[in-house]
């Protein structure tokens, strides 16, 4: 069953491989999103982001980071990934309703945001069916999306 969990002794070397890359490099920053290494050390020092991995029973299987956007005085959905070996096995869609409704219920709202790059269409197809819509502003050079719990 899939889940999420909080990083801990226990599970923080493993998650902080969790990577899109093909060639597990693990660089800091991946093509579409930023590392689970970097990520995990963010959340420590900002303790106002939270780092959490996805798993399918006992296996992780991907990774999560979220927190309030000040801006917005709302949850920012941040960084999303499958790992590269879990990637095409529908966990990405099957996962994302668990993190909105955990993120839902931790900062008790109706309502989530994400940025995204135009190009990273997977992205942008997978959190459009989901039910995000662009706002039609920009964070940089990304597009601004929510979602809103009807």
């Amino acid at each position: 069953m899939i889940h999420l969990e909080k990083i801990t002794r226990k599970n923080w070397r493993k998650a902080t491989f969790v990577t899109t890359d093909p060639q597990r490099k693990c660089p800091l920053d991946e093509e579409w999103v930023t590392s689970a290494a970097f990520s995990i050390v963010q959340s420590v020092f900002e303790p106002e982001w939270q780092s959490r991995v996805i798993m399918d029973d006992d296996t992780i299987i991907g990774f999560v980071f979220y927190g309030m956007w000040e801006e917005k005085n709302a949850p920012l959905f941040c960084r999303y990934m499958i790992d590269i070996e879990y990637q095409g096995k529908g966990y990405g869609k099957r996962a994302l309703p668990i993190i909105v409704d955990e993120m839902m219920r931790e900062y008790q709202t109706d309502c989530i945001y994400l940025t995204l790059e135009a190009k990273n269409e997977r992205a942008v197809h997978l959190y459009t069916q989901f039910g995000f819509v662009p706002t039609g502003e920009m964070d940089g050079e990304e597009t601004i999306y929510v979602y809103k719990k009807q």
